[in-house]
């Protein structure tokens, strides 16, 4: 069996030694069950940019009563005061009854959401109170998908392709967006109630899907570990990590999980205050809320959920233009996104969070003047320069928004602690989207761009969070990662001496290695270096 020593080694011997993974029948497999997950957050993300598309929309202005912003508003905070209620139910149901089970849920209340949606105005119905019930219940989904997913794509792949796998998750968000935007653009031109119904029945579609393909998708094997059931944990590790054999990489992987399972094992007592009961867990907890801080209160959501009002500030009116601009928006926030899927893997974390962020700030800035520019004087090159800024923010945003924010937030955490620092996560980003969804309206309408300054002071605070809190992890397995943290002094942000620390954390918990084992890696010739464990 592989020392830790070796681990990253033999895991990338044997990821190379079987070939391209479309030959390994166990990965495609388990790569295929992998879409389910994905195609659920796809969905997610086309029924999020639906509301924004909508503003542009008369018929669906017409049909719901012609709501003011405040009432659009509350479109959006009765979706996320509905996941803020479901978010501790989640992860509770989760840790009790497995990963899969949440996700069924998630797609089942995009189903009944949907069609009540697509009801809304018919016969002697309430119009914007039917469609805000059906608000109500895909948001109480979105939740469990939100919460669940991420650490699913954490627990399921290969060790090989955790880190692409886990980026991937968010990008189908954006994705989903694009085809929301598009179908918009498409649908627009129409005068009926169909211009919006069609959109909403579209996305009834993909949710049926994963209702039935969840049944496809694997539990999660530390699930199973955690639950005392470890055949069936390496079961499905022989499965889809060796491919039906019990290959040298499945039995560290198995050691590896009972080993760190075993002393999270012993911490459970704390119950939720294991989220902050030791200076490590602080450390992650806080980490883990500032990435749900900087996701929400960036000034991102503004452009999401209230693009047409900011276009409109600078004379954007017509539904065809707008709509027809934000369908490309979108693709280039897709864009965006796979280039940080590709830089995920090769950027130190620290340093690519930071650097998006410095392109935030600049964005922000941006929009603010050319704003205020055009309202000074209305001028076109203005307009067009406020629109630029407005790609600009999303690009940057969604260079690390989109293939970490997820994985991140799953990845730091150790098995005893996801679901519930994930829930934290939930619970924060939902009440911040609630103070987003209701105030970002009501404040764009009040005082226009000069509301884009508070989140100028905020990006700023966020960018000295990222360089005190965040910790590289780059070519980490899950139990290292863990190990990171365990430092005395903190988290290390370095990826040569966390390696250094992992290894030596775990040469001290295990007996057979003698004294002369324990010397420090960084020693010329002992120990393992950084990129022979980056695989």
């Amino acid at each position: 069996m592989p020392t830790v020593a070796t681990a990253f080694h033999e895991f990338d011997e044997a990821y190379k030694r079987s070939g391209p993974w479309w030959r390994d029948r166990g990965l495609v497999t388990l790569n295929l069950a992998l879409l389910v997950i994905y195609i659920t957050q796809g969905n997610n993300g086309y029924d999020s940019a639906l509301i924004s598309g909508y503003q542009a929309m008369q018929p669906w202005r017409a049909d719901l009563g012609n709501p003011s912003p405040s009432k659009i508003g509350f479109l959006n905070l009765v979706a996320y005061c509905a996941g803020l209620s479901t978010a501790p139910i989640a992860a509770y149901a989760s840790d009790r009854w497995g990963r899969r089970l949440c996700l069924r849920y998630a797609a089942l209340t995009m189903v009944v959401g949907s069609v009540l949606g697509t009801c809304a105005g018919e016969g002697n119905t309430s119009a914007y109170g039917l469609f805000l019930g059906s608000r109500a219940i895909i948001g109480s989904g979105l939740a469990f998908a939100v919460i669940i997913s991420p650490i699913l794509l954490q627990e399921l792949p290969h060790p090989s392709q955790r880190q692409t796998a886990a980026s991937l998750f968010n990008t189908c968000y954006i994705l989903g967006s694009i085809v929301a935007a598009w179908t918009i653009f498409g649908t627009g031109s129409l005068s009926t109630s169909w211009s919006w119904r069609i959109p909403y029945i579209i996305q009834i579609g993909p949710a049926m899907f994963a209702l039935v393909a969840v049944f496809f998708v694997p539990e999660s094997p530390r699930f199973h570990l955690g639950r005392g059931d470890e055949q069936a944990c390496l079961d499905f590790l022989v499965r889809y990590h060796g491919n039906g054999e019990e290959t040298e990489l499945v039995r560290f992987e198995y050691e590896e999980m009972k080993d760190t399972l075993r002393k999270e094992r012993e911490a459970t007592q704390f119950g939720w205050s294991i989220l902050w009961a030791t200076s490590a867990n602080r450390r992650r907890t806080a980490l883990v809320l500032w990435v749900g801080f900087c996701q929400c209160m960036s000034g991102q959501a503004i452009i999401t959920f209230y693009y047409t009002s900011i276009l409109s500030l600078v004379g954007l009116k017509d539904t065809r233009r707008v709509t027809g601009i934000n369908g490309g928006l979108q693709i280039f926030n897709w864009m965006a996104s796979l280039l940080g899927v590709w830089l995920v893997p090769r950027v130190p974390r620290r340093k690519l969070l930071m650097t998006a962020w410095v392109g935030v700030l600049v964005s922000n800035v941006w929009l603010i003047v050319a704003s205020a520019l055009y309202a000074q004087n209305g001028g076109k090159g203005a307009g067009i320069a406020a629109v630029v800024a407005v790609w600009l923010y999303d690009f940057f945003f969604n260079l690390v928004c989109g293939p970490l924010f997820f994985s991140y937030t799953a990845e730091v955490l150790p098995f005893y602690m996801r679901a519930k620092g994930m829930m934290a996560n939930a619970l924060l980003t939902k009440s911040l989207s609630i103070f987003n969804s209701y105030v970002n309206s009501v404040a764009l309408a009040s005082i226009g761009w000069k509301y884009y300054l508070v989140y100028t002071v905020l990006i700023v605070i966020q960018l000295a969070g990222w360089y005190a809190l965040a910790v590289n992890t780059n070519g980490l397995t899950l139990e290292e990662i863990a190990l990171l943290f365990e430092k005395p002094e903190g988290a290390v942000p370095d990826v040569d001496r966390a390696v250094a620390v992992a290894h030596l954390a775990h040469l001290k918990s295990n007996s057979k290695f003698d004294d002369e084992s324990l010397r420090s890696p960084s020693t010329p010739g002992e120990g393992p270096s950084s990129s022979s464990l980056r695989k």
